[in-house]
C-alpha cells in the first residue's frame, strides 16, 4: 500500500469513530431532551464541544494527508478534491476499494448524525415553545368577564392593562 493511502484510510476510519461517537452523545441528547433533564443537557453538550475540536483537528489531519498525497503524485497545489475525485488517482485497486470503502462508511455515518442532528433540533424548538407557551399562560392578565357586557356601559371598577401599575 502506497505510504500516503494507508495513513489517509486510517485517518478516515478515525474520524468516522469519533462521528459514531457523536451520534451515541446525539441519543444521549435526545433522551435528556425527552426527560427534561437540563443538567444532563449542558454535560452531553460540554462532551459533544470537546469531540467536536478533536474532530475538527483529525479534519485538518485528513487534508494534510491529502496534500501529501498529492505531492506523492506530482500535484504541488492545494487542491480541494473530494474523496471520489481523490480515488480517481489511486491506481492499485485494492487501496481505491479500500479508499473508497473508507468513504462510504462516513459518509453514512455523518448522514446518520445529520438526521439525528435534525431531530434533536426539532425536539429542542418544541420544548422552547412549550416553554414559551407555558410562561405566556401564567403571565396572562384576566380577559374581562365572561358574561356579555354592553358596550356602552363602563365596567365596574378599573381594569389594569398589564402586571404592573404603572400609574403609581
Amino acid at each position: 500500500m502506497s505510504e500516503t493511502v494507508q495513513p489517509l484510510v486510517a485517518k478516515l476510519n478515525e474520524l468516522n469513530e469519533s462521528h459514531l461517537q457523536m451520534i451515541e452523545l446525539g441519543e444521549s441528547k435526545k433522551q435528556t431532551v425527552i426527560q427534561n433533564d437540563i443538567g444532563a443537557l449542558i454535560r452531553i453538550m460540554n462532551q459533544e464541544s470537546k469531540l467536536a475540536k478533536h474532530i475538527e483537528q483529525l479534519d485538518q489531519e485528513r487534508e494534510e494527508l491529502i496534500y501529501a498525497f498529492l505531492l506523492e503524485r506530482g500535484i504541488k497545489s492545494k487542491l480541494r478534491l473530494n474523496l471520489t475525485e481523490l480515488a480517481r488517482l489511486v491506481f492499485d485497486p485494492e487501496e481505491k476499494q479500500q479508499l473508497l470503502a473508507a468513504r462510504s462508511k462516513l459518509f453514512n455515518t455523518l448522514h446518520s448524525l445529520q438526521q439525528l442532528n435534525a431531530l434533536n433540533k426539532q425536539l429542542i424548538q418544541q420544548a422552547l415553545d412549550y416553554v414559551d407557551f407555558s410562561l405566556e399562560t401564567l403571565t396572562l392578565v384576566p380577559e374581562l368577564d365572561i358574561t356579555y357586557q354592553h358596550p356602552a356601559e363602563k365596567a365596574y371598577g378599573a381594569r389594569r392593562s398589564g402586571l404592573f401599575d404603572t400609574k403609581g
